[in-house]
């Protein structure tokens, strides 16, 4: 019987994964800043190199690289993938919180000057997502 092409998705599981991984990005990118979903997809969806994009935007490859990295640990985190499953159930000023802080990856002070909240109620606001976020971990841990 002849070897199967790897490159078949049906056959070459680790295509598959990472293409489940990408796809999963690109579906996360979407809640992200502008610019930083423009660098999101065009690595993931488009398939530019990141030096060809660091080239384009006139950057050094290593901090487009560094950049990209980032992006993408901040996508797959625990805590963007909390606040994706809960946001809908909570307050608006904490799902807002949430938005700009965590999925956006805005900084604690932007995201009070772009919300129009005292710096104190997002900082109050982060505390309570991170202390629901370590009350699941030790139910997940229990349950797996």
């Amino acid at each position: 019987m002849p070897a199967a092409p790897a490159d078949r998705p049906d056959i070459d599981l680790r295509r598959r994964t990472v293409r489940k991984h990408a796809e999963l990005i690109l579906e996360r990118a979407r809640w992200l800043m502008p610019t930083d979903r423009a660098v999101i997809e065009a690595v993931y969806r488009d398939g530019f190199s990141v030096a060809h994009l660091a080239d384009l935007h006139g950057s050094p490859p290593r901090s487009t690289r560094r950049r990209v990295r980032q992006t993408v640990a901040a996508v797959m985190s625990v805590e963007f993938d909390f606040v994706l499953r809960h946001r809908d159930t909570w307050p608006p000023i904490r799902r807002r919180v949430a938005t700009a802080c965590i999925l956006q990856g805005r900084a604690m002070r932007d995201a009070s000057r772009h919300l129009k909240l005292s710096l104190h109620t997002v900082r109050t606001e982060l505390g309570i997502i991170r202390a629901l976020i370590e009350s699941e971990a030790p139910a997940a841990r229990r349950a797996g």
